[in-house]
């Protein structure tokens, strides 16, 4: 049965003319692990085809699904996985192809007849280098968006052809849902139909006029292909397979933050590329086409004429040359990637923007496996999340006077803050500070504001000076701390243990013994005067009416505001308003700090 399903193929598709072909392979001057590169690499980038197709069953080139589509295949081991190696396997590819270019360029595998062997695999590296800069953004991040708008403006300033191919590769001048669109078929169809039919050609090259030996080797210390060579191979690639599959599953894929055109950017080019991106520093402006055509354009020059030079050149320059344009390409390509690596690590700005965007990153995954991702875009993840857009919109609108700083001083500081600290606003503790005669008077509290001398300073101090004894004064103060219990509950702030009695005690002080409701209503207590309304104090609802119009009768009316502007006086909708009704629920929501945040994770599960 064996044998009628050989002869059968056989009859079709002729496997034993091609098998035969293959075991008939020699390898002169013996087998080498050196000569792995060429195997290997072939294989790697079939494992980026096989693992990129993988891929395309789950992805959407858009500006709105491409990044959640990402998210989508990170939901699953095997998708985190097959994107890792596909993400590790493209990183390696790269520099084993450098590798074997240098190998084949110092044993001399373009001479005659080999001239379209080296000419061929010559024109692979620009083809190669456009598929990983096309692949890149489809991740629908912050990085890879800012790295092809970068690479854009480059192609632009080449002449002549600049703009057009710049328009064929990001779709316009600006980077928009067209890009996306471009580059996807590019990626997965015009740039592999290039490199196949190259890489066909390549190949067959090397099978009609085999494999190059040493020089001066001996036909006679030829071996067989199989299976001194291929041992080697497969050994190599196993282990170059294995590097890779523990990268994607311990290292991963980066999860970098979605493209938004509100977020920091500082971008970078990949590290294949960094050299070419330090060159364009020499030449700016007008000048800059010769960094980035000009030179790549004389070196690849120079390596496709290497099989006309090497005719005219003695043994020893030859070896010379060869030796020389691999060290000094190496240096040079080294020297221009190090430059920029270094500098951006001792710029201080440049690594804030890339902390932040990191930290930014891992707070877009952490609410995407939350909520998903909401069909307006992934950009919508932070713009909603009150953790991210609330520090932004407090120092935009209320950090110029309000203070936002932790006890350790980090935090938002205005230059010369003129209102009250509101970082821990509604907890016990914030409140008690009103209510303590040296905290009410101090720059986090009243000390730098207009009431630094007002009735509220003079009520709390007065509270204190009569009292009798240091016993009258400990009581006072156990009474205000229940009554910044009763204020704090009010702001679902208080701790769970506060118990009915507890409050009701405090209610009773409050309205009885320091008669706040002289000044401010509390429930059914007193009446709407110069002081704000405490019911409901500091909850979210209170702290939107009053970010919204603190000029209201609930809260300062007639002249008894502080400066503070209404900043949606308006009914919300009106073009009048500073801040929508959702900005002002992302600051308030920021205060009260109140987002989603995973739960830690266990020993166990860790």
């Amino acid at each position: 049965m064996l044998e009628k399903l050989r002869e059968s193929l056989e009859r079709r598709i002729a496997y034993r003319q091609w098998w035969n072909a293959y075991r008939q392979r020699t390898v002169p001057g013996g087998a080498a692990w050196t000569r792995a590169s060429a195997s290997c690499l072939l294989w790697t980038l079939v494992v980026l085809v096989v693992t990129g197709v993988f891929l395309m069953s789950s992805y959407s080139p858009s500006m709105t699904d491409s990044w959640a589509s990402v998210h989508y295949i990170e939901q699953s081991w095997a998708g985190s996985l097959l994107r890792g190696i596909h993400y590790f396997a493209a990183q390696f590819l790269i520099v084993l192809f450098f590798l074997h270019m240098m190998r084949v360029l110092i044993v001399g595998g373009y001479r005659a007849p080999r001239e379209l062997i080296w000419i061929t695999g010559l024109l692979l590296v620009p083809l190669v280098l456009a598929w990983a800069i096309t692949g890149n953004p489809l991740s629908g991040s912050q990085k890879g968006m800012s790295q092809i708008e970068v690479e854009g403006h480059i192609i632009a300033s080449t002449p002549l052809l600049g703009r057009t191919i710049q328009t064929i590769l990001i779709g316009g001048d600006r980077v928009g849902n067209l890009t996306l669109t471009h580059l996807y078929t590019l990626h997965v169809f015009i740039l592999p139909l290039l490199v196949g039919v190259l890489l066909f050609l390549h190949i067959s090259q090397i099978y009609r006029h085999g494999l190059l030996g040493p020089e001066n080797s001996d036909e006679s210390e030829a071996v067989p292909y199989w299976p001194d060579q291929t041992v080697r191979n497969m050994i190599v690639l196993a282990v170059v397979m294995i590097g890779i599959a523990l990268a994607a599953r311990w290292l991963k894929a980066p999860r970098d933050v979605p493209a938004s055109p509100e977020l920091p950017g500082m971008p970078r080019p990949e590290w294949y590329f960094l050299s070419l991106f330090e060159l364009r520093r020499y030449f700016s402006g007008e000048w800059e086409f010769i960094a980035t055509l000009v030179i790549p354009l004389l070196i690849l020059g120079l390596l496709l004429v290497m099989p006309l030079l090497d005719r005219w050149l003695t043994h020893r320059i030859s070896v010379f040359l060869r030796s020389g344009i691999v060290v000094v390409g190496l240096v040079a390509w080294g020297g221009l990637t190090a430059m920029p690596i270094w500098r951006d690590r001792h710029d201080e700005q440049y690594q804030q923007t890339h902390r932040k965007l990191e930290v930014l990153g891992e707070r877009a995954w952490v609410l995407a496996d939350r909520y998903g991702v909401p069909p307006e875009g992934a950009a919508a993840l932070l713009a909603r999340d009150p953790k991210t857009q609330g520090p932004v919109l407090f120092k935009l609108y209320c950090g110029s006077c309000h203070p936002h700083a932790e006890p350790d001083g980090t935090g938002i500081m205005p230059t010369e803050p003129t209102a009250p600290n509101l970082y821990g606003i509604g907890t016990p503790d914030w409140i008690a500070g009103f209510l303590d005669p040296e905290r009410i008077t101090g720059p986090h509290y009243f000390g730098n504001t207009a009431k630094a001398d007002g009735e509220m300073v003079g009520t709390v101090q007065e509270w204190f000076e009569n009292a009798e004894s240091d016993d009258d004064r400990a009581r006072i103060r156990k009474q205000l701390q229940e009554i910044a219990l009763l204020l704090a509950h009010e702001a679902n702030k208080a701790p769970q243990t506060v118990d009915d009695k507890l409050l009701a005690r405090a209610k009773q002080a409050m309205v009885d013994e320091f008669a706040c409701t002289d000044c401010h209503r509390f429930g059914e207590e007193g009446e709407l005067g110069s002081a704000p309304d405490l019911t409901g104090y500091a909850s979210r609802s209170w702290l939107i009416e009053m970010i919204r119009n603190p000029n209201a009768e609930r809260f300062y009316p007639d002249d008894a505001n502080d400066r503070m502007p209404a900043f949606a006086p308006h009914e919300f909708g009106s073009a009048q308003n500073q801040l929508t009704r959702r900005q002002i629920e992302l600051i308030v929501d920021w205060l009260r700090q109140e987002w989603y945040e995973p739960a830690p994770e266990s020993a166990e599960s860790q």
